[in-house]
C-alpha cells in the first residue's frame, strides 16, 4: 500500500487545492489512502469522509496538523481537533486518548517550527524523514538518523500545498484498506519511504502566486 499522510486544503489557508481536486488527483496518480491534514483543523478531513469517504480504491485517514506550543505534529486517526498552543507532550496524549497517532512533521526545519529544532526529545509515534518540502536535504538526513537511534517509525510525505506536489514523497506499507490497518502498519515499524524533494522553482512560484492573491 502507498500512501500520502500529509495533504493541505484550503482549509489550511496557504494551500490551493481543494478537498474534491486532492481527492481526484490522489486516484488519478494511484495512491491507496491519503491524509488531509490542515493547520489546526479537521475540516478538510471531515468533507473529504462526508463526501469521499465510501470509496473502494482510496482510504482517507482522518488528520490535522496541530501547531503545538514548541513546533508541528501531525495527528492521524482522530475523530476531534486538538486545540493548538498547548505542549507537545499534551498533544501527543490527546491523540492517543482518540485511538489516532502522533507524527513529528518536518521535525529538522527550523523555519516551519519544526519540534526537534525546539525540544530536545518528544514521545512521538512516527516521524517524517522524507518530506518533500524540505529545500535542504540535511534536514530529512537528521530525522532520519533519530528515528534510526530512537526507534522511531518512518513516515515519507508530501506536505503538499498544490495538487502537483501530491504523492512526491510516500510512505509504503503492508495494510488493509482501512484507516486501523493503516495506523498499525506504520506503528509496525515496518515502511518503506520514497520520493522527490519539491522542485524549488514551484515552491517559489506557490509563494509568489499567494502573495499576489493577498494584493
Amino acid at each position: 500500500m502507498i500512501i500520502d499522510p500529509h495533504i493541505h486544503s484550503t482549509y489550511s489557508g496557504d494551500s490551493t487545492a481543494s478537498v474534491k481536486d486532492i481527492i481526484k488527483h490522489s486516484r488519478k496518480i494511484g495512491l491507496d489512502a491519503i491524509a488531509i491534514a490542515d493547520h489546526n483543523s479537521l475540516k478538510g478531513s471531515e468533507l473529504a469522509l462526508k463526501e469521499f469517504g465510501k470509496m473502494d480504491d482510496l482510504v482517507i485517514i482522518p488528520g490535522m496538523e496541530v501547531s503545538t506550543s514548541k513546533g508541528h505534529i501531525v495527528a492521524l486517526g482522530i475523530s476531534e481537533e486538538i486545540p493548538k498552543g498547548i505542549s507537545p507532550e499534551e498533544t501527543v496524549e490527546l491523540i492517543r486518548i482518540q485511538g489516532g497517532i502522533a507524527v513529528a512533521a518536518h521535525p529538522f526545519v527550523t523555519y516551519r517550527e519544526g519540534l526537534f529544532t525546539q525540544v530536545k526529545y518528544v514521545d512521538v509515534d512516527a516521524m517524517e524523514t522524507l518530506n518533500s518540502r524540505y529545500i535542504f536535504g540535511y534536514s530529512n538526513w537528521r530525522a532520519k538518523k533519530m528515528a534510526r537511534e530512537k526507534e522511531i517509525p518512518q513516515i515519507g510525505a508530501s506536505d503538499a500545498h498544490f495538487l502537483g506536489a501530491i504523492g512526491s514523497c510516500v510512505t509504503q506499507l503492508e495494510a488493509d484498506f482501512s484507516v486501523d490497518s493503516i495506523l498499525k502498519g506504520i506503528l509496525s515499524g515496518k515502511t518503506n519511504v520514497f520520493g522527490d524533494r519539491t522542485p524549488l522553482p514551484l515552491i517559489l512560484k506557490e509563494v509568489i502566486n499567494k502573495k499576489i492573491r493577498r494584493i
